[in-house]
């Protein structure tokens, strides 16, 4: 780079030149006037626009996604093979990966920090020649178009089309899954599997095409016909990526202390209330309590065991249509608690953490979980072991956090109310382990 003067030069030089005639003879000459041409100021560079990013609130509120930075006019010069992507998507590519077809991951996004604007296009360059997969990816990181085993020789033009319906599915559990259902979520029955007597093993990715836009629940199984995972009203208007964890197993040390089904009362549930809680005897083998207030918390104690370590799981259903979720929390009274809470309403879920009757920063803050059945039953379970507080929807591991409070506490169980009040949280099939 040239360097800049830090003068400039002056607008005008007049040089005289006198000479001096010896002998007692001066002779005089005119100074000729030699006018410089000015040297033109720099032009002023415009100030780089600089976006303040908004940091994003806690879930569930969505934070809008800023408008894409321009690209360059000027593409670069290429320098050997050179790929082109043409973006006739009709969405804004702002994550693009090149990654030779037998890589295990995508590496690095090739556009580093520019967007490939829908209509616009972009040019790669340096590649080596090979077989590449290239994926291009929106402005929440959602895949847009995936292309499979692309030869690079040369200058090839790659154009990405419209966002497709895809769903893919990842095995990312120990289980071979033998069965992919996916069903409607107005449809009363899962269908026909979709493997078609394949499988997907541990490692392994499945991807289904021709999918019609709408709400869909989806479950996997393994060959048994026993249930990995299921996750319900899915939003196929694109793409969706399924990691299948698969339902944890038990701890191997786990024993089982006490169970109820709530058919009778021998162990004296509810009949009883307090102000805006009605806990309610059990009745059909159910034990529901009536939240009449709005922004309440009410649980009821598992009384007899005080562990250290333990699992405690129990099925609950909130009010339908209402923001009510359910809870199952442990702590030793009721000014000390963990709080795990599951929104069906909205399919979220959270971790709090209540410390002498003040509710301290979430542990985990509202997520959303496709685990979570938004019109029925769910299995909310935690788990205390080896110094962490571990929290599972039907099944499926959601969040792990450090536990150094309340060496021991009690199981307690309800729900709670936000904007809405008026609903009924009922419980069944409570199940405790103690971890020996």
């Amino acid at each position: 780079m040239l360097a800049r003067s830090k003068f400039a030069p002056p607008d005008i030089a007049r040089s005289r030149v006198f000479w001096l005639v010896i002998c007692l003879v001066l002779l005089s000459l005119s100074c000729s006037l030699i006018e410089s041409t000015p040297t033109p100021a720099p032009t002023n560079t415009p100030a780089p626009i600089v976006a303040t990013a908004t940091s994003k609130p806690e879930a569930p509120p969505a934070t809008s996604t800023p408008k894409p930075t321009a690209l360059p006019t000027a593409t670069p010069v290429a320098k050997g093979t050179e790929l082109q992507i043409v973006n006739d998507s009709g969405t804004d590519i702002w994550y693009l990966f090149v990654s030779p077809s037998d890589a295990e991951d995508w590496g690095d996004d090739r556009l580093g920090g520019d967007t490939i604007p829908a209509g616009s296009s972009y040019t790669l360059t340096g590649i080596d020649d090979g077989v590449y997969d290239v994926q291009a990816r929106d402005a929440d990181d959602n895949p847009i178009q995936t292309i499979w085993g692309l030869e690079i020789v040369g200058s090839v033009t790659q154009v990405i089309e419209e966002q497709a319906l895809m769903l893919e599915v990842y095995n990312g559990g120990e289980r071979v899954i033998a069965h992919l259902f996916v069903s409607s979520v107005e449809s009363e029955t899962w269908g026909d599997d979709v493997l078609e007597g394949g499988t997907i093993g541990p490692d392994e990715t499945f991807t289904l095409e021709g999918l019609a836009a709408g709400a869909y629940d989806m479950q996997v199984e393994n060959e048994d016909g026993e249930i990995i995972e299921t996750v319900y009203n899915v939003s196929m208007d694109g793409y969706y990526y399924w990691n299948v964890v698969g339902k944890a197993d038990l701890p191997s040390n786990a024993v089982v202390l006490f169970e109820d089904d709530f058919t009778d009362n021998r162990n004296s549930w509810g009949d009883s209330s307090s102000e805006g809680v009605v806990y309610n005897a059990p009745a059909g083998g159910e034990f529901c309590i009536d939240i009449t207030a709005d922004q309440l918390t009410a649980w009821e104690w598992y009384e007899p065991f005080r562990p250290d370590q333990f699992v405690a799981e129990v099925a609950c259903k909130a009010q339908e249509d209402n923001d009510s979720s359910c809870g199952v929390g442990f702590g030793p009274d009721g000014d000390n608690l963990y709080w795990f809470e599951v929104s069906p309403y909205d399919q979220t879920y959270a971790l709090f953490l209540l410390m002498n009757d003040e509710w301290q920063d979430s542990l985990v803050g509202w997520t959303e979980s496709k685990n979570i059945y938004p019109d029925g039953w769910n299995y909310l379970s935690i788990e205390r072991m080896d110094g962490m507080f571990s929290v599972f929807i039907n099944g499926v591991l959601q969040a792990s956090v450090a536990s150094d409070h309340f060496p021991t506490g009690r199981i307690g169980l309800g729900g709670s109310t936000y904007d809405q009040g008026n609903a009924r949280i009922c419980l069944d099939n409570l199940r405790v382990w103690r971890l020996e």
